[in-house]
């Protein structure tokens, strides 16, 4: 659950502890739910154009957000798909 005028995030009830880019990419992720998000629409949407920061930075990000959103087991959200993005999917 999302509350974007608070910018915060839940998970069964759970407040989600976000940094800002982490909070930026879930709301990405969630807003497009089922939609295969490329790489690059998703470093221009949450780091921007002029960022000096590579393609890489999202898979780290998203293992950040992984580890938070899957705490205690619960399953996986987030979907890589090879070659071309990621995707969310509950």
């Amino acid at each position: 659950m999302l509350d974007t005028q608070a910018r915060q995030a839940w998970r069964d009830g759970q407040l989600l502890e976000l940094t800002k880019r982490e909070y930026d990419l879930l709301e990405l992720l969630v807003r497009n739910a089922g939609h295969v998000l490329t790489k690059g629409c998703i470093f221009e949407r949450v780091w921007g154009d002029d960022s000096e920061a590579g393609l890489e930075v999202i898979k780290v990000y998203m293992n950040y957000l992984r580890t938070k959103l899957n705490a205690g087991g619960k399953p996986d959200l987030i979907h890589a798909v090879r070659g071309i993005g990621y995707v969310f999917r509950e």
